[in-house]
């Protein structure tokens, strides 16, 4: 079994090392026996102890890249694909793979393969964890990170952590722009694909863990901040957003009352009807605006602004038929029934503001 070398474009593996063993070694061996043999290295500033494994991998015709220090995963893969884009030519597939000896070299070639049948798509390699032998740290973290992320992004990835990864060539710019530099860039990276409406297609592979995970680099910690404020960054821009327009709302109320006092005279029900539209109307229009460029970043996205009015408009009438109806119904208190509508349809919001108001068309690659 060997990649077929009639197909247009190399493949080209790219493995960010830190602190490698002599698994390394192996694998790289492995993979060649397969037909991979464009392999790029990043040395992510292991020291001059690990030089020596680096030398024969290069010795073996790998290329090999090095950081000074150590920069992170995420700048490792960024380096590897600037290398890639300048050296191999626009018509190249990449496959990224970890160096801990986590991907059999099976599953990598199995990749490549179907990579090249959705050269628009990024392809990840997802484990199943509902097999035995996995460290309980790493089964509760990717669990955990994939429930979550199919809550926010309406997307259900069973590894949304995995490092075996594939694309096309169309795709190579579009990844040294995605944002990250060490763990969280992989996450970050699956987001900005659904953002943006690349595909992503999924492809079982094998779990290999050995000694226990003993061999990451992963800090539970610093990288874990890391990779909960990506999974809930949009989502908190998102209340950020909504929070700054209801002070624009209250606030311009608010002065509106008094400075159509003198105006309107004894009018008190039109000069708070017009202070609560006019206030209204400021807040929706710096939400939109805050939403498109701040939360979601839709700078193209064409007729969002009719598709946002539609979407307050339907959650206006959902929020005033639901307190109705808890309170007729279910003999709920009217504040708190608006309260829990407000709630519910708060959520409703950013799921339909992310995938219908602010959602990416399908980019042509």
């Amino acid at each position: 079994m060997i990649i077929d070398k009639s197909e247009d474009g190399k493949t080209i593996i790219l493995i960010p090392s830190l602190e490698p063993d002599e698994r390394l070694l192996a694998y790289v061996r492995q993979l060649r026996e397969y037909g991979l043999t464009h392999i790029v290295i990043v040395d992510d500033g292991s020291g001059e102890a690990y030089q020596s494994i680096f030398e024969e991998l290069s010795e073996n015709g790998c290329v090999l890249l090095r950081h000074a220090e150590n920069l992170g995963k995420g700048a490792a893969l960024k380096t590897g694909f600037k290398y890639i884009g300048q050296q191999f030519g626009a018509s190249s597939f990449v496959v990224t793979a970890d160096s801990d000896g986590q991907h059999a070299a099976e599953d990598v070639y199995r990749l490549a393969k179907e990579a090249r049948q959705h050269p628009d798509a990024l392809v990840l390699g997802v484990r199943n964890f509902s097999e035995g032998g996995i460290p309980p740290k790493s089964l509760l973290g990717n669990r955990m990170t994939s429930f979550i992320f199919a809550m926010l992004y309406g997307k259900k990835l069973s590894d949304t952590q995995t490092g075996l990864r594939a694309f096309g060539p169309g795709l190579l710019a579009f990844m040294q722009d995605v944002r990250g530099t060490r763990f969280e860039y992989e996450l970050q990276m699956l987001i900005s694909c659904i953002q943006s409406g690349i595909p992503i297609h999924t492809m079982p592979i094998q779990v290999i863990y050995e000694n226990g995970n003993a061999g990451t680099h992963f800090k539970a910690v610093q990288d874990s901040a890391r990779v909960m404020g990506v999974l809930f960054s949009n989502f908190l821009r998102f209340i950020s957003s909504s929070v700054a327009s209801s002070v624009v709302d209250l606030g311009i109320a608010w002065f509106l009352i008094d400075f159509l006092r003198p105006i309107l005279g004894q009018q008190d029900y039109l000069r708070i009807l017009l202070a609560t539209v006019i206030a209204r109307i400021i807040s929706i229009v710096v939400n939109y605006v805050l939403n498109r460029h701040f939360v979601f970043r839709k700078e193209d996205s064409q007729g969002s602004l009719w598709r946002y009015l539609t979407l307050c408009g339907f959650v206006i009438v959902l929020s005033s038929t639901g307190v109705y109806l808890f309170h007729t119904v279910f003999f709920v208190d009217e504040k708190i029934a608006k309260f829990v509508c407000d709630a519910l349809l708060f959520l409703l919001s950013f799921q339909l503001q992310r995938r219908w108001v602010f959602a990416a068309r399908r980019k042509q690659l």
